[in-house]
């Protein structure tokens, strides 16, 4: 090979290379807008549809919020046995729907026994293309980590399914839905790997960790129960439940 056509093939590749990262990004996964926020400020934030199944549309989305009941704690990596609330004060009702119908017709919010906002759904009317991203819009309002405790920041899991075919459960594939979960719940809709969503919330300066921490603050994750995940992921539309079938 002539150096001249070394060059155009080395330039070739690199123009493809490029290609390929644009498509890689160009197919995110699904994920928040912002993914980290500050305790103490309200957020206005999106869930970010990455992509379709495939090549085809996406009709609707269904997420979950770790609800801090029955979740699974761990610090540093470590379980704990305690109550969220030994790191975080009002987790509860934070996070609600802004309502919009830039992408879906209709939207909810999933609540518990005590109405506080487990998750969100939105779906209907024009289906979103399968090439481009939607904005699901939602708030959180101002956490409050607390003060006596070791925590420099609380993640959450947020688990994520992208409709694009209404099934039953056993009409789950790839061409049906997408999966942005936590693998290994045991549920119908867990990811082969972890996939799932986060939001971090982040100690604040006025907020300093106490002298017994040490000067380390700790890392706490919250991951929801395999109960809490079959019984908020389906949506639930004028007291019926349209997905799964």
């Amino acid at each position: 090979m002539t150096s001249h056509n070394k060059i155009k093939f080395v330039a070739g590749s690199v123009i493809a290379a490029a290609i390929s990262v644009i498509g890689q990004n160009a197919f995110a996964h699904t994920a928040l807008e912002v993914p980290s926020i500050a305790e103490g400020v309200r957020v206005s934030n999106n869930i970010v549809i990455g992509h379709g199944c495939g090549e085809i549309n996406v009709i609707g989305t269904s997420v979950v919020f770790p609800d801090g009941v029955d979740s699974t704690i761990t610090v540093d990596g470590q379980p704990h046995t305690g109550a969220l609330t030994d790191f975080l004060q009002n987790w509860g009702n934070l996070n609600q729907k802004v309502y919009s119908k830039a992408v879906f017709t209709f939207q909810g919010e999933k609540t518990d026994t005590n109405g506080n906002v487990v998750g969100i759904w939105a779906g209907g009317g024009d289906s979103l293309p399968h090439d481009m991203q939607g904005y699901i819009p939602f708030r959180t309002s101002a956490a409050i980590i607390e003060p006596t405790s070791c925590a420099a920041s609380v993640k959450f899991h947020i688990n994520i399914v992208d409709i694009c075919e209404i099934t039953p459960i056993d009409g789950f594939s790839d061409e049906t839905i997408t999966r942005w979960t936590l693998a290994g719940l045991g549920t119908p809709y867990d990811s082969s790997e972890d996939a799932a969503a986060s939001l971090t919330i982040t100690r604040s300066e006025t907020n300093p960790l106490p002298d017994s921490c040490g000067g380390t603050g700790q890392m706490v994750e919250v991951k929801p129960s395999a109960a809490q995940i079959n019984r908020d992921m389906p949506i639930i539309f004028n007291g019926s439940q349209v997905w799964p079938q």
